[in-house]
């Protein structure tokens, strides 16, 4: 399935884990984080990198707003794809990591990830999970712990 069905109406990211505050978080309590717009390349394992222009919330200031443990090691994102992911918490914290709303400063479309997508410079495109539904903060990886990563790819997937 390229492009999930997602009943924007109704979507909201639901939170849960080792947080204060899990719940649902829609896309205008997102929007209302400080908004950063940044310029990146983005790099496929596959041998093309496109630069791209991208909006959204930095992952460091919701995993604040949602009260993210500090001893916690990781995040983990489940996708309406079916894709799932995880990132070491330095990677989520890292300035340059967002929830990413807006490309080329319109909300994105569908094919791009719509409502919500990882973007993460500092690591290749499959680690940069789109259609996100579920975000949790954990102390421990679960056994399913990358989409690609569980297929022999890199779970670090750094650049």
């Amino acid at each position: 399935m390229l492009e999930p069905a997602v009943d924007f109406d109704r979507w909201a990211l639901q939170v849960g884990g080792a947080v204060q505050r899990a719940g649902r978080y829609t896309l205008d309590r997102i929007r209302a984080l400080p908004k950063v717009t940044q310029n990146t390349r983005h790099v496929c394992v596959e041998g093309w990198d496109a630069i791209g222009r991208f909006t959204g919330a930095r992952l460091s200031d919701f995993l604040d707003l949602v009260g993210a443990d500090s001893q916690a090691g990781y995040i983990t994102v489940t996708c309406a794809d079916d894709y799932y992911e995880s990132l070491d918490m330095a990677t989520a914290r890292q300035p340059q990591s967002l929830l990413c709303y807006d490309m080329y400063d319109r909300p994105l479309d569908r094919g791009h990830g719509a409502p919500l997508r990882l973007q993460l410079p500092t690591k290749l495109g499959y680690k940069q999970a789109k259609y996100l539904m579920t975000l949790d903060v954990t102390h421990v990886l679960p056994t399913k712990r990358s989409y690609w990563g569980d297929q022999g790819y890199s779970w670090y997937g750094g650049l």
